[in-house]
């Protein structure tokens, strides 16, 4: 948890770190509460090479510092040459993917943000080296004149490019892919990690000129994933654009076929969506190791919209999405369904908690949760027989007390079911909320079920 105290400009920036099973006892002596300093910019947790036990990452401006979380080893300082891109940071602490094996050589390496890309900060020598990205930037300015709102002399927001990892070209190791609205950089991982230039670099124009000219009225989702089960990363192209009236989705997969996914040919999957906005997440929801694309679709329109004056709600459709080259557009929908969310218009929020997947009975095929109402959430199961919907009726309904918020799933105790642990940024005094999975829904193991 990365909680703050006050506003700035004495905002207090803390943390709480709930080893395993710790969450699920209130007072466990195992939580460590500290505060952080206050030039904090981003943290990530992991372990690093030369200490024991799980590590806190603490980027600021001027570098990385290293604190033990449940050791004593004394705290590390690495300079980067030149400061992290992160200017002061008033408000609050959020956790980037700052530690992982970058170079897929097994130790793992930090990587920051730099105004040309990034800094790879080996962690034993403290080396950092650059790593150019496709980064862009946009800058207003506000004159002294009316109706403007907000004078400030410069206003500037810089798009680092997503990152992920997958094998690009057949070798059996993890590339890096930075995928930028405008181009993507891969990094061939070799036998000496990554290297210092791009191996190869991808131009992709998302929109038309006047399309791009309302180019704050659109959105690039970009993914580099093994969608075909070859063990090859594959990739998905996301475009939104258009209003409430004429919204629109567009996406395009491009296969890899042995030597890197070519966009400049015709996709093999393309999937349109009108009046909506859609999201995307992968998960292999039936446990056979091929992922599953999960798509969420706010839709829009002349229906939608009086029904959202008339009920204040909105609707959302989810569908699971496969490859399927006999099915219209290359994708096969598995699973359809609309969900509707209430509108909290005093918090500006959703009411009810947004919806998770996660294994509630431990059956190693994913479930599915949704709110009922804003004081309770009911549980959908996950089946894998052909012909039968991905996730069934409801089977139960658990109540909590929390009227809006977010959601994470995790098996906290190792039992193999997830627990659920719900949170809101909105509201200061409202509680972190655990809910321990005691094995009641339909298929637990009895092995794994507790008492009522």
């Amino acid at each position: 948890m990365l909680p703050s105290v006050g506003a700035p400009p004495a905002l207090e920036k803390r943390l709480t770190f709930m080893p395993c099973s710790a969450a699920l006892v209130p007072g466990d002596l195992r939580i460590v509460d500290r505060a952080l300093p206050t030039e904090t910019g981003v943290v990530d947790v992991g372990m690093t090479p030369g200490r024991s036990g799980p590590q806190l990452i603490l980027a600021s401006a001027d570098g990385l510092r290293i604190e033990s979380l449940l050791g004593d080893p004394a705290p590390r300082v690495i300079p980067v040459p030149g400061g992290i891109a992160l200017p002061p940071r008033p408000w609050d602490v959020s956790r980037i993917p700052i530690l992982d094996d970058w170079h897929d050589l097994g130790p793992p390496s930090a990587l920051v943000p730099a105004l040309h890309g990034g800094w790879l900060v080996d962690l034993t020598s403290g080396e950092a080296r650059s790593l150019p990205m496709p980064v862009h930037a946009t800058y207003r300015t506000w004159m002294p004149d009316l109706p403007e709102v907000e004078w400030r002399w410069m206003v500037q927001q810089v798009s680092w490019p997503s990152l992920e990892r997958a094998d690009d070209n057949g070798d059996g190791r993890l590339d890096l892919f930075a995928l930028g609205r405008f181009e993507i950089y891969v990094y061939h991982a070799g036998p000496e990690g990554l290297p210092s230039q791009p191996s190869r670099k991808i131009s992709f124009q998302p929109f038309g000129e006047e399309t791009e000219r309302e180019s704050q009225a659109t959105a690039t989702n970009y993914f580099a994933r093994d969608l075909d089960g070859d063990t090859l990363g594959d990739l998905m192209l996301s475009t939104i654009s258009g209003g409430l009236s004429d919204g629109q989705s567009l996406t395009r997969i491009f296969l890899n076929l042995a030597d890197g996914a070519d966009v400049s040919g015709a996709p093999a999957a393309e999937r349109l969506v009108e009046e909506a906005f859609s999201t995307f997440t992968f998960v292999d929801v039936d446990g056979d190791g091929q992922v599953e694309i999960l798509e969420a679709s706010i839709e829009f329109g002349v229906l939608q919209l009086v029904r959202f004056l008339l009920t204040r709600s909105t609707t959302t459709k989810i569908r699971v999405l496969r490859l399927d080259p006999s099915a219209a557009g290359g994708l096969r929908v598995r699973f359809e369904d609309d969900f509707a969310f209430k509108i909290d218009f005093a918090e500006g929020a959703i009411a009810g908690v947004i919806p998770k997947l996660g294994d509630w009975n431990g059956d190693g095929v994913r479930d599915f949760y949704l709110a009922d109402g804003e004081d309770a959430i009911t549980f959908r199961l996950g089946h894998i027989v052909e012909g039968v919907p991905v996730f069934g009726s409801t089977v139960s309904s658990q109540p909590i007390p929390l009227s809006s918020g977010e959601s994470l799933a995790a098996d906290l105790d190792g039992d193999g079911l997830d627990e659920i642990v719900t949170f809101t940024n909105r509201a200061p005094d409202a509680p972190l909320l655990v809910l321990e999975n005691l094995g009641h829904l339909p298929g637990t193991r009895a092995s794994v079920a507790s008492a009522p």
